[in-house]
């Protein structure tokens, strides 16, 4: 019989048998092109040529892993990469899921050394009938070296890059065996949402893990690779399910499973977790972040680190909250002459604020909001901003003051300040000598500079600086003991839990552990505490800041909390209010609130830290304690004594002093004051208090 005619060349096509169309010319010398490069493949030529990728790195290969944060109860906070990736062994991944694999993916994995021949055959002829360079010939090991050496094996699809992507995976069947090639595929194969291998999309679709898969969860994850946002189970979950019941299929035709085990798997409907929401805070990641990268590298984000961190997200929700209820308040008009209008996306133009909150013992950072809204602007008004302090700065004057020795009864005189420093005070602090707790408790300027004056600067720079701000410079002029300096705001406010806490500095903490993906732990923090103030003093100091919030400038920040919580705190306002202030504390917790403008100007006449800011502290506390068991208040240490002082004259209260103007103070030993100076003792001082008032 014969084949081919004469004088064409061309087939003879026998009687009765269909004639094939002839195929171009350009696609025969195209096919004749691709065999041969194919060939060489094979045969290892051109090696050198393709610039291929070393595979002897897969062997000290990590892949890469989302570190993931998590809050203080373990619930996670922020992936801090893209790929959610967890690396686990192969005897970690169910026998069903590698089946649905292999089935789909690579039937005759075990049987070829990286090409299967049979259908890279296949492949080429669907190419050359459609004059294209698809897909479809790709092995397991092959994928793997795509999926691992991107940047050299590109997804262009060009022959020269098919046939890198074939020496490749040649090269990775020389060095490792099938089920270490199995275990890194499974490891890097990308299923949708961010999750990269099996282990992690186990459990962000299902709740489980790679081991305890179900077999139609197995077909359904298998499904996956060829087009992850196209079968996304959660987008397009009838898309996904009819392609989950092709890879059963391909199972039954692998024997991998019964038909029985088919019929029953494509019955069953695989229920999917809620997607795992991440929690916010972004500042207080920003700043967990950073500390990873200062400690692991800049690299730590993909890791695999599991960080947990000191963070309550119930507390910061309510602060982020709280805070952005009051500046658009502010903005509205509602809090009285604010200047500040509403903002128009220019951070510069834009009212902010920040809260922070931490445990008073451990330092721990409980909440942390460093804006108005971390897409505005990502500066970070808790840890990288310097504000003055403003009149919060005075609770260091008045601890240096009582640490050196000066009683609580000690009058102050603002008329005896120098001319040429005279700050002004409100007409609610008068002209009269005012004692340590009256002047603290009205906020009086005057009263400040002249215990200032007094203690001397040196002593209360060191006192704030024992305190925990450390990283300021307090110059030595008079308008440093109003809180002229600027200070971190994180270290103001940490700075107050010594007159919470009996005394303690605490260091603030931001990381509690951290872990490496396979669960050895790389970093415990230890709590950081040091000696600030002596527990007497500290002490006294609590005693006079909480006056301040019963019955001073501090009294908004009272509002909505249980009357039995023990509550300390100082409001501050700059010159031209550019800053107001509201630092308070609980026995368990201080926090601190700051509003104002990224420039410095002033926020109008209204505006004082007992109004813009003490509610929003009030609020936030109130949100945090509800339903949390009241600590018990402060008590004295041993040592110290409380008498009866007469506030007019700074003296030990007599039998003659008047009633209205006896109060009890604290004192530590050796800083009792004499006898009131003004009024008689014994039988005369009790007809004093008793009948006086009829013969005045």
């Amino acid at each position: 019989m014969r084949l081919f005619g004469r004088k064409t060349g061309r087939p003879v096509v026998p009687w009765g048998m269909p004639r094939l169309p002839e195929v171009p010319k350009r696609v025969r010398i195209a096919a004749w092109c691709a065999a041969a490069l194919f060939a060489a493949a094979a045969a290892g030529i051109g090696i050198v040529a393709l610039g291929c990728p070393p595979v002897s790195a897969l062997r000290d290969y990590k892949p890469p892993q989302a570190s993931l944060v998590f809050d203080r109860d373990g619930k996670l906070l922020a992936r801090l990469a893209p790929e959610e990736r967890i690396v686990v062994p192969l005897s970690s991944v169910s026998p069903k899921l590698v089946a649905a694999f292999l089935a789909v993916e690579d039937n005759r994995f075990y049987d070829h050394s990286g090409i299967d021949w049979r259908r890279v055959a296949g492949a080429i002829w669907r190419d050359f009938r459609t004059f294209s360079l698809r897909e479809g010939s790709s092995t397991i090991t092959m994928q793997l070296a795509r999926n691992v050496f991107p940047d050299s094996l590109t997804r262009a699809r060009t022959l020269r890059r098919k046939l890198a992507e074939m020496i490749v995976a040649r090269r990775i069947e020389r060095e490792f065996n099938k089920q270490q090639i199995l275990e890194m595929y499974l490891n890097q194969i990308y299923l949708g949402n961010g999750y990269y291998g099996v282990e992690a999309a186990a459990r962000g679709y299902f709740g489980g893990t790679a081991l305890d898969l179900t077999l139609s969860q197995a077909a359904l994850l298998a499904a996956l690779p060829k087009a992850p946002s196209s079968y996304d189970p959660r987008r397009f979950p009838d898309l996904a399910l009819k392609r989950r019941n092709l890879v059963l299929a391909q199972m039954v035709k692998a024997k991998a499973i019964t038909p029985k085990e088919e019929a029953l798997a494509k019955r069953s409907k695989p229920r999917l977790s809620p997607e795992e929401q991440e929690g916010g805070a972004p500042w207080f990641v920003a700043a967990v972040r950073q500390e990873l990268n200062d400690r692991f590298g800049q690299d730590a984000e993909t890791q695999g680190l599991r960080v947990r961190t000191t963070v309550d997200a119930g507390l910061q929700r309510a602060a982020e909250k709280e805070l952005i209820r009051q500046i658009e308040a502010a903005e509205s008009g509602k809090l009285g002459r604010i200047a500040a209008e509403k903002c128009n996306g220019d951070p510069e133009q834009c009212l902010e604020g920040m809260f922070v909150a931490l445990d008073t013992h451990t330092g721990d950072v409980r909440a942390l909001v460093g804006g108005r809204d971390y897409k505005l602007s990502e500066f970070d008004r808790v840890t990288q901003a310097r504000r003055q302090a403003g009149s919060t700065f005075k609770a260091f004057v008045w601890a240096a003051a009582i640490q050196s020795g000066v009683p609580v009864s000690t009058l102050l005189d603002p008329a005896q300040l120098p001319p040429d420093y005279a700050p002004a005070d409100g007409q609610i602090v008068g002209d009269r000598p005012l004692n340590l707790r009256e002047a603290l408790r009205v906020s009086s300027n005057r009263a400040a500079v002249a215990l200032g004056q007094r203690v001397g600067m040196p002593a209360v720079v060191e006192t704030a600086h024992a305190c925990g701000i450390a990283d300021a410079l307090i110059p030595p002029y008079p308008s440093s003991f109003l809180g002229a300096a600027d200070v971190v705001p994180l270290e103001l406010v940490a700075a107050f839990a010594p007159f919470a806490n009996g005394g303690d500095r605490i260091l603030p903490r931001f990381i509690d552990e951290v872990r490496s993906a396979t669960g050895d732990v790389l970093l415990k923090n230890g709590v950081v505490t040091s000696p600030a103030l002596q527990p007497g003093p500290a002490f006294i100091m609590a005693m006079l800041l909480s006056d301040v919030v019963e019955r001073g400038t501090g009294s908004p920040a009272r509002a909505g909390l249980p009357p039995e919580l023990p509550v300390l705190g100082k409001t501050g306002t700059t010159n031209g209010a550019q800053d107001v202030w509201f630092i308070g504390a609980t026995p368990e917790l201080v926090s601190g609130v700051w509003m104002g403008f990224d420039r410095p100007r002033p926020l109008g006449p209204a505006a004082t830290g007992g109004r813009l800011a003490a509610p929003v502290w009030a609020r936030v506390m109130a949100a945090w304690q509800r339903g949390r068991p009241i600590p018990p208040p402060w008590q004295p240490p041993e040592g110290l004594e409380q008498h009866e002082i007469d506030t007019r004259t700074g003296g030990l209260a007599t039998g003659g002093c008047p009633s209205q103007q006896v109060s009890r103070e604290w004192f530590v030993p050796g800083t009792v004051p004499n006898d009131c100076p003004e009024h008689a003792g014994g039988i005369a001082g009790f007809l004093e208090r008793t009948f006086g008032k009829l013969f005045r």
